[in-house]
């Protein structure tokens, strides 16, 4: 019987499902997957705390007109991953997998996306 392998986006998507569920804000579980032009996996990101800081899940959100202040975006903390571990993005691409009653890719990690030459695949 021939296996059945899934195609690139929905295996990196399900990456990108996966690493959502280590999300540290309960107001949303997102994750991201960057990828490179030959399919391999260059960075990961949730939405949580930078390093080293308290996480919502500890100590409650920090918000401000409807935003957590604590929380960097799963996109955002996969893209600064990259940068500290001297990972060129440039032509690479983003998975990104948010449940469901999150909102979607938001205009700020656009603009930072943007910056760092990344595509948005998939989401």
């Amino acid at each position: 019987m021939p296996v059945i392998r899934p195609g690139w986006d929905s295996y990196f998507l399900s990456i990108a499902k996966v690493v959502s569920t280590r999300s540290t804000c309960p107001r949303a579980s997102v994750g991201a997957v960057v990828v490179s032009e030959d399919n391999r996996i260059l960075s990961t990101g949730y939405n949580g705390s930078p390093s080293g800081e308290p996480h919502c899940i500890d100590v409650g959100c920090d918000m401000v007109d409807d935003h957590c202040q604590r929380t960097l975006h799963a996109e955002v903390n996969a893209i600064a991953y990259a940068a500290r571990a001297g990972v060129s993005l440039r032509g690479s691409r983003l998975y990104l997998y948010s449940d469901p009653d999150s909102y979607g890719v938001c205009r700020e990690c656009e603009k930072v996306r943007k910056a760092a030459s990344v595509s948005l695949a998939a989401f």
